[in-house]
């Protein structure tokens, strides 16, 4: 995991600014929150950090790296976005060890079956590693999202909604699981 320092950042999208001169500093092992109304940058600043954006002004710098320039593969972040973008026809097990077998990562197939079970008993579906996606519910797809990012041990986990699609009662719960895998794993992460 790694400490994200954001200086000075700011994003504009034609007449609006979507991050003015941001300053924000995220320790190593920290769980941090932006909460705000939309169109208050949020997601802005989770996409600048991820390297979806490039800032006007400022820098971004990732374990102590400057990552400002760098293109999202070179930034070591995993993002959890509000819908599961889970691929339909990949049981969960396949799902989950997508990253692990970019050509990027290439992981040997022994040391991907580990990391899989490992997090699918972490985010609690590991009864379901022959299901297809398809097949799941709400609350068990976005577990498969989550789960998907964290087979990856980034520098940073970026969360963006990830629970607002899920009714209130499955919400809470799934807040609590995040603080616990967070906690567990000493992981660095930004949740919008």
């Amino acid at each position: 995991m790694a400490d994200v320092r954001i200086q000075g950042v700011t994003k504009s999208f034609g007449d609006t600014v979507a991050t003015d001169d941001l300053d924000l500093t995220i320790k190593d092992g920290e769980f941090v929150v932006l909460l705000g109304p939309t169109g208050a940058g949020k997601t802005t600043t989770l996409r600048l950090i991820a390297g979806l954006e490039r800032p006007d002004s400022g820098t971004i710098h990732i374990g102590g790296h400057d990552a400002t320039t760098l293109s999202p593969a070179e930034r070591d972040t995993a993002f959890v976005f509000q819908q599961y973008s889970l691929y339909p026809h990949l049981s969960v097990f396949d799902n989950l060890a997508f990253p692990l077998r970019s050509p990027a990562r290439r992981f040997p197939e022994e040391a991907v079956r580990r990391r899989v079970e490992e997090v699918a008993r972490m985010v609690r579906i590991d009864h379901k590693l022959d299901n297809r996606s398809t097949k799941l519910s709400g609350g068990e797809m976005q577990r498969v999202a989550i789960g998907r990012a964290l087979v990856r041990k980034p520098a940073i986990y970026l969360m963006d909604e990830p629970l607002s699609s899920l009714d209130a009662k499955l919400r809470a719960d799934l807040r609590l699981e995040l603080k616990r895998i967070q906690s567990e794993l000493g992981a660095t992460m930004l949740y919008v």
